[in-house]
């Protein structure tokens, strides 16, 4: 039987300190501490569970900046009134 891989998507990540609502262009969308907020390639963002995504994603060895990490993603975020 032949063996597939899933495709590499290479996507920026920060782990939430606190909840956070968002509006996503597939609804709203909520995300608790531990999980992690993914900004896509097209400059999306989305929350995702932190088991999943720990299952899901690796870090890139060498594409860490700390101040990038922490203030690019949440410079995006929508909050909901």
């Amino acid at each position: 039987m032949p063996k597939y891989r899933k495709k590499v998507i290479i996507v920026e990540a920060v782990k939430l300190t606190r909840p956070i609502t968002i509006e996503t262009s597939k609804g709203t969308m909520k995300g608790l501490p531990g999980d992690y907020l993914i900004t896509d390639k097209n400059g999306e963002q989305y929350p995702c569970d932190r088991d999943l995504f720990e299952a899901e994603y690796e870090l890139l060895k060498g594409q860490i900046s700390l101040k990038e990490m922490v203030q690019k993603p949440f410079k995006l975020i929508k909050k909901k009134k």
